[in-house]
């Protein structure tokens, strides 16, 4: 599974179709939630748009991933080219 922080509230719809595309699971968390760490530490890869998230979620996301071994890609345009580029480098 693939966890994506932040993004455009907007195209989440379109995050989710590009991932279905590609056969992939995602879940998508664009504010900070309860129990988060333990939410995303299970995932694969994780997916972080810089430019839309904020300084709090983007540094408990590094720390888990770090904690965790998990791969975290940093992107700062939420687009959806970027995130299809991303994937390509996952596949």
């Amino acid at each position: 599974m693939i966890a994506i922080v932040g993004g455009v509230k907007g195209i989440e719809r379109e995050y989710k179709e590009v991932m279905k595309a590609n056969d992939l699971k995602c879940r998508i968390y664009n504010q900070n939630c309860p129990n988060f760490e333990k939410k995303i530490k299970n995932c694969e890869v994780c997916i972080l748009f810089t430019g839309t998230v904020s300084h709090k979620l983007s540094l408990s996301c590094s720390k888990v991933c770090k904690k965790n071994k998990i791969k975290l890609i940093r992107l700062h345009s939420s687009s959806i080219n970027k995130l299809k580029e991303s994937i390509e480098e996952i596949i």
